[in-house]
């Protein structure tokens, strides 16, 4: 269940069976950072890092900005309510799409300090053990053609639910040791209406990373890896 707190101009947000109270620390990556409780996350933002939450492994991610804005502000944003807020709409989607049955993490805790007009925000989610990025696994790893068009059948079964994920990319899916997939990062995430043709834009932007990727550092990846997923993706 949900517990609301509010400390002065911040509100918590955190999952009381899950985690006990939370506080304005847990959510201050400086705070992380000076112990030893944490590491870097490979493929994640600069906002974003593994911890060890009251026992357990967990993901806090800062809200920050990218592109030319992030030289005005790195981490503010605008004020609207906060429902409106970046980490509150997080919150939302993650449950949306846990109750639907989609692969997603837990999210354990978020935070929003307003600031007169301006906020900052972050979210804490459950660490999904034993996993790598796609992105990491094709790097050592070469996928069968099975594990494509399971992956595709995934998109396609969480597109049927109508979510739009607004970062679909080879860093925002996870795999674990079982070879299943997770996928990861719901800001800015939304529910639509139905299928239309939006749904093969995040398909076009994951497309777009692999191969930015495989021209960096030469994945384990051939022309016909996506055509396996698309084959999942079409057959769903």
């Amino acid at each position: 269940m949900a517990q609301l707190t509010q400390i002065e101009r911040c509100y918590i947000l955190h999952d009381e069976d899950a985690v006990g109270n939370l506080e304005r620390k847990h959510f201050d990556l400086a705070y992380w950072q000076a112990s030893a409780e944490h590491e870097n996350v490979f493929g994640g933002r600069g906002g974003s890092i593994k911890i060890n939450l009251q026992g357990r492994p967990a993901i806090l991610r800062q809200y920050l900005r990218g592109g030319m804005v992030a030289r005005l502000s790195a981490d503010r944003y605008l004020w609207l309510g906060r429902s409106r807020t970046r980490a509150w709409r997080e919150w939302s989607m993650l449950r949306l799409a846990l109750e639907a049955g989609m692969p997603v993490p837990t999210p354990l805790g978020v935070c929003v300090c307003r600031d007169g007009l301006l906020y900052r925000a972050a979210i804490i989610t459950a660490y999904i053990n034993n996993s790598e990025t796609l992105a990491e696994r094709i790097t050592h790893t070469a996928l069968g053609h099975k594990s494509w068009r399971q992956l595709g059948l995934l998109l396609k079964r969480f597109q049927g639910h109508y979510f739009r994920h607004a970062d679909l990319n080879a860093n925002n899916i996870l795999i674990d040791r079982q070879h299943r997939f997770y996928i990861i990062d719901f800001d800015k995430a939304r529910m639509m209406k139905n299928l239309d043709d939006w749904q093969w834009s995040p398909l076009r932007r994951l497309q777009r990373s692999l191969e930015k990727i495989d021209r960096q550092k030469k994945l384990h990846y051939r022309p016909t890896d996506w055509q396996a997923l698309i084959d999942g993706y079409q057959s769903a």
